[in-house]
């Protein structure tokens, strides 16, 4: 091959997630010499900074909503200049519109599918039908971000399993593992969650246990860093249970490893997830994790190795797991250590960016020997 393998990385906001903090990892980890990248985001946001810091190529739409016709014709008009071999969609909006235009173009398309069906399934009927619809019929593979997952793909959404890849969700681990185990004397017990304000993380189900947890240990502290729509509702529900002095709603931090820092416990009330980025970075740090029994999180935990898991929706349970991690120090120093050693062994960056180069260049050479049959007829 002459040429870098030139990748389009096609995002559908800039807001705080998982699938955004996951990309400057990747494209400053891609081999220089091999691979050259641009990043689309549809919808603007704060994390844009993180990718002007890196020097990243990047390509604002603008959009108003992900089907304006100016969204396919800048996207196409870069993959026709740019000469793209690989587009690699993130999140619905980027996923259906990066499919049809790589359709289009004779471009294979890869989306990272970064949570379970049910997180796409609750979306509008439009965004839902379009999503499964498009990742049936144009999107050449379908990268599931931990093992186990791509089974309810293939079950729900009857996407061929010789379509599916997994390659482990990671982050930059060295900020994480410069931490300290175990926390300054000074800080009181603190449990932390990171995440978006949204259903799926179902907040309010924490801070009910927050209450069950205060009534044992009153010195505690809630931190809940992130920011959405849900925030008010939040803030009321713990006013209302009258704990509003041991929570802190924090907005959006840009200096997690500190947050982390001064965290006893991490802790994830979700619904439902793909992999949470936020709980490797805390296992990173060290820190013992209670984790909510959904999606990938069984990959990250063995429940009395690396953490907690409960089910999801139970509070009882979940206070439970807290008051076991918080009552015994000991204990948060041996599973922070396990969930350190575990995800820096197989949730780490290197080989995050090994498996997209691999993938990225089988599909260059399947194009091209595509390429070559046509000629041949």
């Amino acid at each position: 091959m002459n040429h870098r393998i030139r990748v389009l990385q096609i995002v559908e906001t800039l807001w705080l997630g998982g699938a955004q903090r996951l990309l400057p990892g990747l494209l400053t980890g891609l081999d220089p010499q091999r691979f050259e990248s641009h990043v689309v985001a549809l919808h603007d946001g704060p994390l844009r900074q993180e990718f002007e810091a890196a020097r990243l190529p990047l390509t604002v739409v603008g959009a108003r909503r992900f089907y304006e016709p100016k969204v396919v014709s800048t996207i196409a008009r870069l993959v026709r200049t740019r000469q793209v071999d690989v587009i690699h969609t993130h999140l619905t909006g980027a996923d259906v519109v990066g499919r049809i235009v790589g359709a289009a173009a004779g471009v294979p398309v890869v989306s990272t599918m970064h949570n379970i069906p049910r997180d796409y399934d609750q979306q509008k009927w439009h965004r839902r039908a379009l999503q499964r619809l498009t990742a049936r019929t144009l999107a050449a593979r379908l990268v599931m971000v931990a093992p186990g997952i791509d089974v309810e793909y293939v079950r729900q959404w009857g996407i061929p399993a010789s379509r599916i890849v997994t390659i482990n969700n990671s982050v930059p681990m060295a900020p994480y593992l410069a931490i300290a185990e175990g926390v300054a004397d000074h800080v009181p017990p603190t449990v932390t969650t990171i995440g978006r304000l949204s259903e799926q993380k179902a907040y309010h189900l924490l801070i009910a246990a927050a209450r069950l947890v205060l009534d044992k240990r009153p010195e505690t502290r809630f931190r809940f860093v992130g920011e959405g729509r849900l925030g008010e509702a939040l803030r009321q529900q713990a006013q209302d249970l009258g704990i509003a002095h041991a929570v802190s709603f924090d907005g959006l931090r840009h200096d997690i490893p500190e947050v982390l820092a001064e965290t006893h416990v991490f802790a994830l009330s979700s619904l439902w997830e793909g992999l949470p980025v936020t709980a490797v970075e805390a296992m990173a740090a060290a820190r013992p994790v209670v984790l909510t029994d959904v999606g990938g999180c069984r990959a990250l935990v063995t429940p009395g190795v690396e953490g907690w898991l409960v089910p999801p929706g139970n509070v009882e349970a979940l206070a439970t797991a807290l008051l076991d991690a918080l009552n015994n120090p000991e204990r948060q120093r041996l599973f922070g250590r396990c969930g350190r050693e575990k995800v820096r062994r197989a949730f780490g960056l290197e080989q995050y960016v090994r498996g997209h180069e691999q993938l990225y260049a089988s599909l260059t050479v399947a194009r091209g020997r595509a390429r070559i049959a046509g000629l041949q007829r």
